[in-house]
């Protein structure tokens, strides 16, 4: 279970961050990969959980590159972790956008010399459903 040291509200943008070590053990994805919860994010105004995790094979080409393995842990990602956060918050979120990145980066904030994957999954009937843009 994840260990949650803090509830902030940020102004404005409406958007709870739980901050903090969310995660102490590191989760294993399906590819075999391991990552770690390292923020989380509630956006009221778009009723989307953001997931951040460190996922440190993502500078490896050999995981990286491999576009469906990625896509199969983000995926997963969102179902595992994004689902038990939503049904454990109570409030009907419309989505998860999972992000995963090599080290850790300020939210918000550019880091360009960090690799960093982005997908953004519609929540509907308990599942995660990609969303193509």
């Amino acid at each position: 279970m994840s260990r949650v040291r803090g509830l902030l509200l940020v102004g404005a943008l409406g958007i709870w961050a739980l901050s903090g070590a969310a995660q102490a053990d590191p989760l294993r994805l399906p590819s075999g990969q391991d990552a770690v919860l390292h923020d989380s994010y509630w956006e009221e105004d778009s009723g989307t959980l953001r997931l951040r995790f460190i996922v440190e094979a993502v500078v490896d080409p050999a995981y990286g590159g491999d576009d469906a393995a990625v896509f199969a842990d983000m995926e997963w990602l969102c179902a595992d972790t994004g689902l038990a956060m939503i049904a454990a918050d109570g409030n009907p979120w419309e989505g998860v956008t999972v992000t995963m990145m090599a080290e850790p980066v300020e939210f918000g904030r550019s880091a360009p010399d960090v690799v960093q994957f982005f997908e953004a999954f519609a929540v509907a009937d308990g599942t995660c459903i990609w969303e193509v843009h």
